[in-house]
């Protein structure tokens, strides 16, 4: 265990791991994110519909997951536009000229933004952190965080593979699925990679490594991928979401068998690791994939096999259930906004946010927020515990700089 304070040099140095950080699109009557707003899912949507009014859209925040269609007419007719970012300012062809919208979520369904595990370089979840999603990280993709972890603390239902001896995440590993507060000195501060998984079943895990099946205790939840025919050597069990080749690591061309749940199915893609080019689709399980997949495979997708649709909501009140920090430009939830998962974020840059800028956020029950005066974590401080619709009385209106979450329960 180190020194619990936060080195700015290595926070400039981490790459955040992002992923749909809201499921919904917000409308604004007026440029710059002013003026009336609605907060809209996955959906069709008549101009009726859309609450800003027929021909009044003017700017739009659309997160990473989702997509928003607009069209010039009702009835989502005549000619179309489509967006996946925000737009502070439509240009003059569309500034107040939608009168119907499609939104829709490029995630496969069942794609879960709140199961994340956040690392931390000293023990008792303290020091500089990173929150990273399923999928397989090398030595060189933790960054300062490789040989450099004390504890980690797991949210959904994830397990951890750690990797000792290999900056590749192969030979010998060891499986948590539970919150480490403190590391034993065997793991401690030599972690070099690490392979983040969705749990294939609800008892305990621990130990070494080195393969074999499950022993059919896969349930509908994941698909599991070996590199061995007949469900052997090492294997990785992943849920519903998209898998580049980076995400897949020492699996990347190095898969021979698949058991795939009655509710999921996986798409393949053959020598391209960017989901695109040759690809096949399995719904069912495969001992030992034939010779055009076989040790071929280097990027896949999971996606359940039914899916649902969508909602809408009025007013300033988001859609609930993600449970993440949300910051805001202005007052009462509204303007620009960024979803924040646990991490310390040296600068506002990281998240794409204006530097001195926040005048209001959403905290959920069990996040705490420290927001600091100047980059780095440096001047003075201010520790939020419950959501501000504004910071009048403490003085802290757009006044932050850098910024640290933490999900203490």
């Amino acid at each position: 265990m180190k020194p619990a304070f936060i080195p700015a040099l290595a926070i400039l140095a981490l790459s955040v791991f992002t992923c749909s950080a809201q499921n919904y699109v917000t409308l604004f009557a007026d440029c710059n994110y002013q003026g009336k707003s609605f907060y809209l899912e996955a959906g069709n949507y008549r101009g009726y519909q859309m609450k800003v009014d027929n021909d009044q859209l003017s700017s739009i925040q659309v997160p990473s997951g989702l997509k928003l269609t607009i069209y010039e007419h009702d009835n989502f007719s005549g000619k179309s536009k489509t967006f996946s970012a925000g737009v502070a300012c439509l240009d003059n062809e569309w500034n107040d000229m939608a009168s119907s919208l499609v939104v829709e979520s490029t995630l496969p369904p069942g794609y879960n933004a709140n199961d994340y595990i956040v690392f931390y370089n000293d023990c008792y979840a303290k020091g500089f952190s990173r929150t990273l999603g399923p999928g397989t990280y090398s030595g060189a993709q933790l960054g300062n965080m490789r040989e450099n972890i004390s504890s980690f603390s797991i949210f959904g239902n994830l397990q951890v593979k750690v990797y000792t001896s290999s900056d590749n995440a192969s030979g010998y590993s060891y499986t948590f699925d539970q919150t480490q507060s403190c590391l034993s000195s065997s793991y401690n501060d030599k972690i070099k990679s690490v392979v983040i998984e969705y749990r294939t079943t609800p008892g305990n895990y621990g130990g070494g490594n080195y393969g074999g099946g499950n022993n059919g205790n896969n349930t509908d939840a994941v698909v599991s991928f070996y590199t061995e025919c007949n469900y052997r050597g090492n294997s990785v069990h992943l849920g519903p979401g998209y898998y580049q080749g980076d995400k897949l690591g020492m699996f990347r061309y190095d898969i021979s068998s698949i058991e795939v749940p009655s509710n999921l199915r996986v798409k393949v893609y053959i020598n391209n690791e960017q989901l695109s080019g040759t690809s096949y689709t399995l719904t069912e399980n495969s001992s030992c994939l034939s010779g055009t997949m076989n040790d071929r495979i280097a990027s896949i997708v999971v996606e359940e096999r039914r899916f649902g649709g969508g909602g809408n909501y009025g007013g300033n009140n988001p859609p609930g259930g993600n449970q993440q920090v949300i910051i805001y430009t202005d007052e009462n939830y509204r303007g620009q906004s960024v979803s924040v998962l646990p991490g310390t974020y040296g600068n506002m840059s990281l998240l794409n946010f204006p530097d001195d800028a926040i005048s209001s956020l959403q905290v959920p029950a069990g996040f705490r927020v420290v927001i600091y005066e100047h980059p780095n974590f440096g001047g003075k401080s201010y520790t939020i515990t419950e959501s501000k619709t504004k910071f009048y009385l403490s003085g802290w209106n757009d006044k932050t700089s850098s910024i640290a979450v933490y999900r203490d329960r």
